[in-house]
């Protein structure tokens, strides 16, 4: 599983940020296509490099794997 948790991590990121950037525009009175287009590109910039940075980090500091490889499976 050598993607499994970058195909997770980086939708998850990149739809939390832009949804908190779009939440924040309706907040300040932003209403117009722009405002969402701006949170989509702000989402995926942020999304994405935080999505492989927090699934590096899980594999980093998961006990059971090593190397790339589970460890102690059958």
């Amino acid at each position: 599983m050598k993607y499994g948790w970058r195909l997770v991590l980086i939708p998850l990121w990149a739809s939390c940020v832009a949804g908190a950037v779009v939440i924040a525009a309706l907040a300040v009175g932003l209403v117009s296509w722009i405002a969402f287009a701006v949170a989509g590109v702000i989402g995926l910039i942020v999304g994405v490099p935080a999505g492989i940075w927090n699934a590096k980090y899980m594999r980093r500091e998961d006990p059971h794997w090593r190397n790339g490889r589970p460890v102690g499976t059958h």
